[in-house]
């Protein structure tokens, strides 16, 4: 009897469907809409919610309750906390690897230059994801400090709260350059506009991108399985993430 009652639900869940709540770090939301329609092709009675933050932001809302089924983070210190606090189900895993890139949408001398073309007076304004909750900021923080520019620079350094925002302030040329992920620049929407250049990988830490699940909704397992799937992977790759 047990059995059959198991088996009874979960064929009323695929069947009459679910909801699936990802908490989803900002740089991943471009190459998280494909994601989501190759998922829904699979389990289309699935309604699925996100919520796109800093992965700092998102993992206080998750401590205080917030009901996200899995957390896709920028970076693994957050899931690895989580799961340490015990509100994740399992251990996190790492999904891709993050690149960093330096992006202007005004006539400055980017490729010329490389990353010291932010020292000349003619940028004033540097946006910068909040190195406080965002591991893209974090690390472009990094970059700054290996090319010995962050104290000629700090000054100009204009902060979003996430790759997001940060990508706001450079699209609608509130600043003269900025840092955001690779995701950012080839994305249907940002693809061919302006000018960006990636930052030399000595300089950081490609950012291991880590994903946990927070809740029993089986469709967070299922969504994880398919993320890191070879189809999930070559979704990934096409944004620019590293893929192991």
């Amino acid at each position: 009897m047990k059995v059959l009652l198991t088996v009874f639900f979960i064929f009323f869940s695929f069947s009459y469907g679910e909801t699936l709540r990802i908490a989803a770090a900002a740089n991943v939301q471009y190459a998280l809409q494909d994601i989501i329609s190759s998922f829904r092709k699979k389990f289309p009675q699935v309604e699925i919610i996100i919520s796109v933050s800093s992965s700092g932001k998102l993992t206080a809302q998750i401590e205080r309750g917030a009901p996200f089924d899995i957390f896709l983070s920028a970076n693994m210190k957050y899931p690895e906390y989580l799961y340490k606090k015990g509100l994740a189900l399992g251990k996190p895993v790492v999904y891709a690897k993050g690149v960093l890139v330096l992006w202007s949408m005004k006539n400055i001398p980017l490729k010329e230059k490389d990353i010291f073309v932010l020292e000349e007076d003619t940028v004033k304004k540097i946006a910068i994801p909040n190195p406080r909750n965002a591991p893209y900021g974090e690390e472009a923080v990094k970059a700054l400090k290996f090319y010995r520019l962050y104290r000629k620079v700090k000054n100009k350094l204009v902060y979003g709260e996430s790759v997001s925002q940060a990508t706001q302030y450079i699209y609608k040329k509130l600043v003269d350059a900025g840092f955001c992920s690779k995701s950012v620049v080839l994305s249907p929407k940002m693809r061919g506009k302006g000018v960006w250049i990636e930052v030399d990988r000595k300089a950081y830490s490609p950012i291991k991108q880590g994903a946990v699940i927070l809740s029993k909704n089986i469709y967070a397992k299922e969504f994880l399985r398919f993320l890191l799937s070879d189809e999930g992977k070559k979704i990934l790759k096409k944004y620019g993430y590293i893929i192991r």
